[in-house]
């Protein structure tokens, strides 16, 4: 793979201040009794109202939808399934309904924070496609830290394991110990969603402490 490493680091995005959380995540717990794709999507929708951003196409609930999502809920079914073709494949299997909540407004919530989108402007489709990755990456960690510090942080671990991932495989570092210690590297990843120094650098020694 290309070694893209000082294109990666010079990228400077706006500085955008992180919002607190604005759905807590004991508002998520009244959605564990529901039975039903209708009422989950009521309650579900009614909640994701307090964002503080337009979420894009939402997945059908029960419905098939083709080439998008749908999501099933029953008594021992929580799935997010994406349909193509006329049949649906299962992408998450979730344990209840905050965890199937937490897969579904990573899906509807802008691909990229204003400032990342700004950058991307910039940016060759094909050419840069892994720089826009990293872009996305970072945005979903950015969005998910504004619903609140539970969705936040369980993405931020998810995205900072790919971003180590990736730095491997451009061959900058050998595993995914020494990327990680790479403070250079993880909070330029961070920082591309305009996520301010200050907080970069705050998540990424409470990653390095867990």
């Amino acid at each position: 793979m290309e070694n893209y490493e000082s294109k990666l680091l010079s990228v400077i995005t706006d500085e955008m201040p992180l919002t607190k959380g604005c759905i807590p995540y004991a508002d998520f717990s009244s959605l564990v009794s529901i039975k039903t794709a209708g009422a989950y999507e009521r309650e579900l929708r009614k909640l994701s109202q307090k964002l503080p951003y337009k979420t894009s196409s939402w997945p059908s609930f029960g419905q098939y939808n083709e080439d998008w999502y749908r999501v099933e809920v029953g008594e021992f079914k929580r799935e997010l399934q994406y349909c193509e073709r006329g049949s649906c494949q299962v992408r998450e299997s979730c344990e209840n309904l905050i965890d199937l909540s937490y897969q579904i407004l990573n899906i509807v919530s802008p691909s990229l924070t204003p400032p990342a989108s700004k950058i991307a402007e910039t940016l060759e489709r094909i050419k840069d496609q892994r720089l826009l990755i990293w872009l996305r990456m970072s945005s979903e960690i950015y969005h998910m830290f504004q619903i609140n510090s539970y969705f936040g942080i369980r993405m931020l671990n998810a995205n900072v394991t790919w971003m180590c991932e990736e730095l491997v495989r451009m061959g900058v570092f050998g595993n995914t110990s020494d990327a990680f210690k790479s403070e250079k590297h993880i909070i330029q990843g961070l920082m591309l969603s305009g996520l301010p120094r200050s907080t970069a650098l705050t998540l990424y020694k409470e990653l390095q402490n867990a």
